[in-house]
């Protein structure tokens, strides 16, 4: 966070114009829609966690500009935009304004911009974004609820959802199985001269259903229902919507394709990256409603993957769409369904805006997360990082001080410091990847370790070290034409490919690049049929002031492979990949892998063959 607030992050209102003086949500003429909203939705808890001054006075101008802006009967914002989507955005920052500042006005604002939904939800109801991601406002809806416990509240919700996307009957029988290309022809659109966003358009081809970043925002959707109404087959719902995503435009970082449009599971296709930060805060939505690990393993896969791949290590630009198989980064033609050419730029606006505006809640918001309290004050690890955080339980004051190089290493140092002994459950998420975790604390083991998605250790606690061991294995996934992702602990791993990067336009240090290979990308992988670990080796070295830096990367895993001269480069991508395994490869070369969020060039699902050995 620290790299993010020194990058884009902390200098954006300088030097882009969206986001500058003259925006809409800070009086001016300038952007009125969702990129002023969607900055702050980061660069606030950025802000606030980092306990940053000069941060938190960038934030207090837009938050001083929205309070005064409401009108008496509860609109606010610009008034020459009355588009339900950017607020439901803006409602989001306040909830997390409030909740650092426990400034009432916020409840106040609130409550009477809900009294102006409730008068004209009716009259003009919710479209196009808005009726997409009506989930959004649900949560600002649900978050009031429980504090002023005002059921006009629910008859609102029960409004919205009527008026919304029905993302659970969606998921329940998701029908594109396919790349959306095979069902709907962009081009021939743009040949028949229909306007993509032309709403009867949009309906006519279900635009809002198959678009990437609506699908990730709508999987939290089934858990505000289960909230609300109680209702038990939401989980099932969205574990069977991402099931199915995963399975039909997945790719082994975590992320499904979709550029812009879902795009199958081919890992030369793209990835969003506001679907990247969406999906994760739709996780963390999850992990805060249903007590499964399974939403946790996704998120911190997300986060140490997808996240950092798609910035520059010093964060001051970032692309639109990345690449699981990332071989060459230019603005040329590539496969995309309907995103431009210059959309795998590092930059900073590559082919649309709306991924700089709103790629900033990525980090803040999992940090936000590593710890959750229980319905009962307990305390529940729930993402692992090394970090500090104070609370109170049951009335007493408690230190967490989590030492650790997870996800780089096992082992994990929980230290509970506390005015005065205190009893509480503590529940300890078990990552699904691993089969032989170990909990002690003060030195006394627990059994039972792995048969839960989270141990619970209830017990009088005062001045206690937990340590944590998380075994983490090198093993197999099988992707696309039975392709090869290499996996250890919550990380991916990938071929680094020596890069290049070349200046395009714009101004240093946020300028947009290319970046060239200077090293052959074109490997099979090759792995002991009886054995899959004893395939590799596991380097480890110190992590660095760049988590994830492809010169001095943290994890290394050696094995051994061969150049597969018949796999080319195929309009701008690594061409079409051989169905595995292979028969044979050619000569036997040593091959190191690194952090799949290390490598801005890389390999990340392999062809592969079995070792003569």
């Amino acid at each position: 966070m620290e790299i993010q607030a020194n990058g884009l992050t902390g200098h954006l209102e300088e030097f882009w114009e969206s986001v500058g003086s003259n925006s809409g949500w800070l009086g001016g003429d300038g952007d009125n829609w969702e990129r002023g909203p969607y900055y702050l939705d980061g660069l606030l808890p950025l802000a606030y966690l980092l306990e940053n001054d000069e941060l938190i006075g960038k934030t207090e101008k837009w938050i001083e500009w929205t309070l005064g802006s409401q009108r008496e009967d509860g609109f606010f914002g610009p008034e020459n935009n009355n588009d339900w989507w950017p607020r439901m955005v803006m409602l989001k920052v306040l909830i997390q304004y409030y909740e650092v500042t426990n400034d009432n006005r916020i409840i106040f604002f609130a409550e009477k911009y809900f009294r102006y939904n409730m008068e004209h939800i009716e009259e003009r109801p919710l479209s196009n974004w808005g009726k997409a991601r009506g989930s959004e406002i649900i949560l600002s809806i649900y978050w009031l609820y429980r504090k002023n416990s005002d059921k006009s509240l629910l008859k609102l919700a029960d409004t919205i959802f009527e008026q919304s996307m029905n993302w659970s009957e969606i998921f329940e029988n998701y029908p594109y199985i396919k790349p959306v290309r095979e069902y709907i022809d962009w081009k021939m659109l743009n040949v028949l001269n229909l306007d993509s966003n032309d709403m009867d358009v949009q309906k006519l081809i279900n635009y809002h259903t198959h678009h990437i970043v609506n699908i990730v925002m709508g999987l939290k959707e089934p858990a505000l229902k289960y909230l609300l109404y109680g209702d038990e087959k939401n989980k099932n719902v969205i574990k069977k919507g991402i099931e199915v995503l995963t399975k039909y435009h997945g790719v082994v970082s975590g992320l499904f394709t979709g550029d812009e449009h879902l795009s199958g599971n081919n890992p030369t296709q793209g990835s969003e990256l506001c679907s990247v930060v969406e999906y994760l805060y739709s996780l963390e939505i999850l992990m805060e409603v249903y007590e499964d690990s399974d939403f946790g393993d996704i998120a911190e896969k997300i986060a140490y993957n997808a996240l950092p791949a798609t910035f520059s290590e010093d964060m001051w630009c970032h692309q639109y769409d990345q690449q699981a198989n990332q071989v060459l980064v230019t603005k040329d033609e590539r496969n995309w369904y309907n995103n431009g050419d210059e959309s795998n730029l590092f930059g900073l606006e590559p082919h649309f805006g709306c991924c700089t505006a709103n790629m900033h809640q990525g980090w803040p918001k999992i940090v936000q997360r590593l710890w959750m309290k229980t319905e009962d004050e307990g305390l529940v690890a729930m993402i692992y990082a090394p970090s500090k955080v104070e609370t109170k339980v049951r009335g007493n004051r408690i230190l967490l001080e989590t030492i650790t190089d997870y996800p780089f290493r096992e082992s994990i140092v929980i230290k509970v410091l506390l005015d005065k002994a205190t009893s509480f459950p503590m529940k300890i998420r078990i990552p699904g990847w691993c089969k032989d975790a170990s909990i002690t604390v003060n030195g006394k083991e627990y059994t039972s370790v792995n048969e839960a998605d989270f141990f619970t250790i209830d017990r009088e606690w005062n001045n206690d070290i937990i340590n944590i061991e998380f075994p983490m294995t090198v093993r197999p996934g099988y992707w696309y034409n039975n392709s090869l992702g290499v996996e250890r602990g919550p990380l991916v791993f990938a071929l680094p490919i020596k890069e290049s990067w070349q200046y395009l336009k714009g101004v240093i240090p946020m300028a947009d690049y290319e970046i060239y290979p200077e090293s052959e990308w074109n490997y099979c992988l090759h792995i002991n049929k009886q054995d899959f670990e004893s395939s590799f080796k596991v380097i480890e070295t110190e992590p660095g002031n760049i988590p994830f830096s492809r010169e001095e990367p943290a994890v290394t895993i050696n094995g051994k492979g061969s150049q597969l001269n018949q796999w080319k480069l195929e309009k701008n991508s690594a061409g079409e990949l051989p169905v595995s395994p292979l028969l044979a490869c050619a000569q036997e070369e040593d091959i190191g892998l690194i952090p799949y969020g290390s490598a801005k060039l890389r390999i990340s699902q392999f062809p592969w063959s079995y070792n003569e050995v």
